[in-house]
């Protein structure tokens, strides 16, 4: 008889499904934080935050999410939405600025009173999306590239907040599935970290 493998919690074993809804409300952290999609409000303290974190942050992303466009498709994704239809229409109207705001993901860490205590922005590569550019061939692959490669432009956690294990578990989780077009497991399930 086979033995049974066993996954620890948290593993990347299995993409779970996010609603829009728990993206937007907050999944429990560790130390009583919510860990969710970072509001338009909140963009102040995020940009505080990060460019603590990272002074050569660019602040282009944080303006998009103070104006309400830093995201959506991601969210809207959780909808239903398709990227790929949207990403296409960006990139015939020579939009694709916007389009890596909107795919773009601003996180925050809010504790018991709702005050920002960790940020996390992940953002398409640049990097990745210029360099297919410049190489011959599908214009089709660099829009798919803004789909899939995505990297972590910064994390910080407030000064009082560290050492509880919130700027980990902004980094760490189990895949979840989007149910959108490529990059299926953009978002992850943030929790509790384990003593």
């Amino acid at each position: 008889m086979a033995k049974k493998k066993r996954t620890k919690p948290g593993s990347l074993a299995r993409p779970v499904r996010l609603t829009r809804k728990q993206l937007l409300d907050g999944v429990p952290g560790p130390d009583g934080v919510r860990i969710g999609f970072a509001a338009p409000g909140e963009a102040g303290t995020m940009t505080t935050l990060l460019k603590a974190a990272a002074d050569d942050l660019e602040t282009g992303h944080l303006e998009a999410l103070a104006r309400g466009q830093c995201g959506t498709w991601l969210l809207n994704a959780l909808d239903g939405a398709d990227l790929g239809e949207l990403l296409v229409r960006a990139a015939a109207a020579g939009d694709l600025q916007r389009a890596a705001g909107e795919l773009s993901l601003p996180l925050v860490a809010r504790d018991s009173r709702d005050q920002v205590v960790g940020a996390l922005l992940g953002v398409p590569s640049g990097t990745v999306i210029s360099g297919l550019a410049r190489l011959p061939g599908s214009k089709q692959d660099v829009l798919l590239s803004i789909l899939t490669y995505a990297k972590i432009k910064a994390v910080a956690v407030t000064e009082d907040a560290r050492r509880h294990g919130i700027g980990a578990a902004l980094l760490t989780g189990s895949p979840l599935h989007l149910g959108a077009g490529p990059g299926l497991t953009f978002f992850h399930r943030w929790l509790p970290q384990e003593a």
